[in-house]
């Protein structure tokens, strides 16, 4: 229940910022600001471009679909559990072994201008480091630096008006204190994902 909060507040924080108040634990997980760009047309277009953009109808309507069976088995995740979010669709993957590793994978919606209103936003994040994942622009970055504590951001570029958000929040395994490799294998196993439609 806390986990399922925690990413409505980050998902929510991608547009609106960090809220001052909050019930719970959530004010100590990693929260996203992102919004501020996208409610008008002055993105400054700063992320990379999208070289070869991928057919995201399906994680719009879906966020679970953004991993195929076949990915969630190879990764050791649940099927996911469905969640709308203020910034769209979200889905919340658990390890199958361990229900306090979680990722949550969520479609920005919200933000019109992909990438780049991350871009646009980088001074409001205590980390902030570009990456390329499977040939697609994405950036590790969030309000606050939980790394060591098991959370780690990722965004990923899949067009150039669409990037997608995965929460990684592990509280065991290698994961917990090294969380921004999980990070990146979800994402690589998301574009496979997309690109086999």
């Amino acid at each position: 229940m806390r986990r399922s909060l925690v990413f409505v507040f980050a998902a929510a924080a991608l547009v609106a910022g960090c809220s001052g108040t909050k019930t719970g634990t959530a004010s100590s997980e990693p929260s996203y600001t992102t919004g501020a760009p996208s409610a008008s047309s002055g993105s400054s277009g700063s992320a990379p471009k999208v070289s070869s953009p991928l057919k995201t109808s399906s994680i719009e309507s879906n966020a679970c679909s953004a991993l195929s069976p076949a990915k969630r088995s190879e990764l050791g995740l649940s099927d996911g559990e469905q969640g709308t979010t203020s910034v769209g669709p979200g889905c919340s993957l658990f390890a199958v072994d361990d229900r306090l590793n979680q990722i949550d994978i969520s479609p920005v919606l919200a933000n019109k201008n992909g990438l780049s209103d991350v871009y646009d936003t980088k001074a409001n994040d205590e980390y902030f480091e570009p990456t390329e994942i499977a040939g697609y622009p994405a950036v590790y970055a969030a309000a606050l630096d939980g790394r060591k504590s098991g959370k780690c951001g990722l965004f990923v570029g899949v067009t150039d008006q669409l990037a997608v958000n995965i929460l990684v929040q592990y509280d065991h395994g290698a994961g917990a204190s090294d969380p921004c490799p999980v990070a990146r294998k979800v994402g690589e196993a998301m574009i496979e994902t997309l690109k086999e439609g």
